[in-house]
């Protein structure tokens, strides 16, 4: 049962992290006809939608009108957001359909404003979400590759001097306001055909419990398939419930099911081990 879609609302983002793979695709943000048209077929499946795969949503400029649109629809949103921009979407506070916001704080790395100047909007937007009950907010540190970098370590630093943490009850995880919390998870690598690892057995979610759409479309089996590698079949073209019976996507769950890797990219993704 798909439990989460997610939708790229645009492919381009305002930064080159080290840790984000490079978007190859042609630059693209869909369109407020589009969105909705996805809509329509997505919230009979799931009301629960993550506006990204790539790109960072912030920068596109119709997504307050996206957000009615979800809210029409009954979905609930969760966003990930590089946090650069959110001075100038403190509106996504009322925003109704807006579940979760989530900030990759690493990302600082990446420009070169003050650390202080980047973290005061993020601050600002997490004290009146806690004071309001919502949206559920996270910042990460998902790369502990990079936490003895300057400007992370100076974001922690920032962090422990405003607020006193507390366990959350979830591993690497820690609260520091009501609804508020740091979480310091595994990284990941995305999935390469180029990768060494290579294996036919295995297991993992994607096509069961979600599903990505690309910008242009595109629908894949999950949020790492970037690049559009296993193309199910594109919405704007034809049904979801179409490309859900696709004998692409049937071979592909059943064999996860049975522990079979069937895609090439399945047996170079490092992610499956999640599910050993």
């Amino acid at each position: 049962m798909i439990k989460r879609i997610y939708i790229e609302i645009t492919n381009q983002c305002n930064l080159s992290c080290s840790f984000c793979a490079k978007n190859r695709r042609e630059a693209r943000f869909m369109s407020t006809e589009g969105f909705e048209h996805i809509l329509k077929q997505t919230a009979k499946i799931t009301k629960y939608i993550y506006l990204h795969v790539q790109g960072e949503p912030l920068l596109h400029p119709e997504l307050n009108r996206f957000m009615e649109f979800a809210d029409s629809y009954g979905c609930q949103v969760q966003l990930v957001t590089n946090g650069v921009l959110l001075k100038n979407h403190m509106d996504l506070l009322s925003a109704p359909a807006l579940r979760k916001l989530s900030i990759s704080l690493q990302s600082i790395e990446a420009h070169t404003m003050p650390v202080e100047s980047y973290m005061e909007p993020v601050f600002r937007f997490i004290e009146h979400a806690s004071k309001q009950s919502r949206p559920y907010c996270e910042l990460r540190f998902w790369r502990d590759d990079l936490m003895s970098a300057e400007r992370t370590e100076e974001c922690l630093r920032l962090i422990q001097s405003r607020y006193t943490a507390s366990e959350s009850g979830r591993i690497r995880n820690e609260k520091i306001l009501p609804g508020v919390y740091v979480d310091y998870s595994n990284p990941f690598e995305w999935p390469s055909r180029t990768a060494q690892s290579c294996a036919d057995h295995g297991t993992c979610l994607g096509g069961i419990s979600q599903i990505a759409i690309l910008s242009d479309g595109t629908v894949v089996p999950c949020c790492l398939d970037e690049n559009g590698e296993i193309a199910l079949g594109n919405i704007f073209e034809e049904a979801l419930e179409t490309i859900l019976k696709s004998q692409r996507y049937l071979n592909l769950t059943e064999g996860f099911r049975r522990h079979r890797l069937i895609e090439p990219l399945c047996q170079k993704c490092t992610f499956r081990h999640r599910f050993d």
